[in-house]
């Protein structure tokens, strides 16, 4: 997959253009995707960003929803894929939410993308609801716990 970037005659914005290989026929094929970028002024460097982060998306588009690819290992794809193009602090909280969360629970499941139903969707919330309410349960009994030995520590100074 490759792409340039291209001014279309007639028209005020960059473009790029994304050739690939469709890969049902196997065909060279081409996706024109406006930058949204005026091609006026000096705004080459803005477009080529721009490009690039085209270029990446349609690349993780890419995946063959026909093959066997996990989703626990099609999402990490996705999110070094989209690295570059978010914010440091947003990819690490991605990050963290996936090795804490996303992967422990998909991954021992070996769902595959194409398999993937909002039903596995739905047990995922269900699964983080129970942790949720489990953690707010000890938090609570814990709160009350330190609450009544604070109460029979001082309770020689309450009047």
């Amino acid at each position: 997959m490759t792409a340039t970037l291209q001014i279309k005659k007639d028209r005020p914005n960059y473009y790029a253009l994304i050739c690939y290989q469709d890969e049902a026929t196997g065909k060279e094929r081409q996706k024109w995707v406006t930058t949204d970028i005026s091609a006026k002024g000096s705004n080459k460097r803005k477009a080529e960003a721009r490009l690039r982060e085209v270029l990446a998306e349609y690349e993780v588009q890419k995946i063959d929803l026909s093959k066997d690819v996990f989703f626990a290992e099609s999402i990490k794809h996705w999110l070094e894929n989209h690295k570059h193009s978010i914010a440091e602090t947003t990819y690490d909280s991605y990050s963290i939410a996936l090795k804490t969360h996303i992967i422990p629970f998909f991954e021992p499941k070996k769902i595959r993308v194409r398999d993937l139903t909002p039903m596995h969707i739905q047990q995922y919330i269900k699964d983080i609801q129970t942790t949720m309410d489990i953690y707010l349960e000890l938090d609570m009994s814990a709160k009350n716990n330190i609450a009544d030995k604070l109460d029979e520590k001082f309770s020689r100074f309450i009047i």
